[in-house]
């Protein structure tokens, strides 16, 4: 019986319990905030990556650009990826003329590249990607999934996390066809 009142008396041990209450919650912060800087330096370097390749189709730097093109160009204007194949197969490009008639525009679709179906090197049907005529106003939507560092602290954060565990980049632009 004395040996039980000893050892309920002994306090050497608070440090670690209040440790173990306090570090789980110190280290979700931690990884929130790591996690939620990379997604925001990601999307800076994927939107300046957009609006380089942009300024070269508005200028007339290509010919006939393809979408699988356009993808490579965007993935390799020094965006954060860790591969550029990997960045071209979790990237979808929709882009249309807008109407200047009526300035209806087409509504982009919700979806994104679903990476459990095989990778598709086709170009995409008409009414997801077209590259107008001179002088049409374009309206250019491009979705990238990116795996999270850390998955758990994707949810905490709130970030756009997709059913497959990654979360969507999502940059829409507008330029004009020039004409010639």
């Amino acid at each position: 019986m004395k040996q039980l009142r000893t050892f309920l008396r002994d306090d050497s041990g608070e440090a670690s319990i209040e440790f173990l209450f306090i570090f789980p919650i110190i280290f979700l912060v931690f990884t929130a905030s790591f996690e939620s800087s990379m997604y925001m330096a990601r999307y800076v370097m994927f939107d300046r990556a957009v609006d380089l390749t942009v300024r070269q189709l508005r200028l007339g730097t290509y010919v006939n650009p393809t979408h699988q093109s356009l993808k490579k160009t965007i993935c390799e204007s020094g965006m954060m990826i860790e591969s550029v194949t990997e960045c071209i197969n979790s990237m979808k490009i929709w882009m249309q003329p807008v109407n200047t008639g009526t300035f209806v525009m087409a509504a982009p679709p919700k979806s994104c590249v679903d990476k459990s179906q095989p990778i598709n090197t086709d170009e995409p049907p008409g009414n997801e990607y077209a590259l107008g005529t001179d002088n049409d106003i374009m309206l250019m939507r491009i979705c990238l999934k990116e795996d999270p560092m850390f998955p758990t602290t994707a949810v905490s954060v709130k970030m756009p996390v997709e059913s497959d565990g990654s979360y969507v980049m999502l940059v829409t632009t507008t330029f004009v066809n020039e004409p010639g």
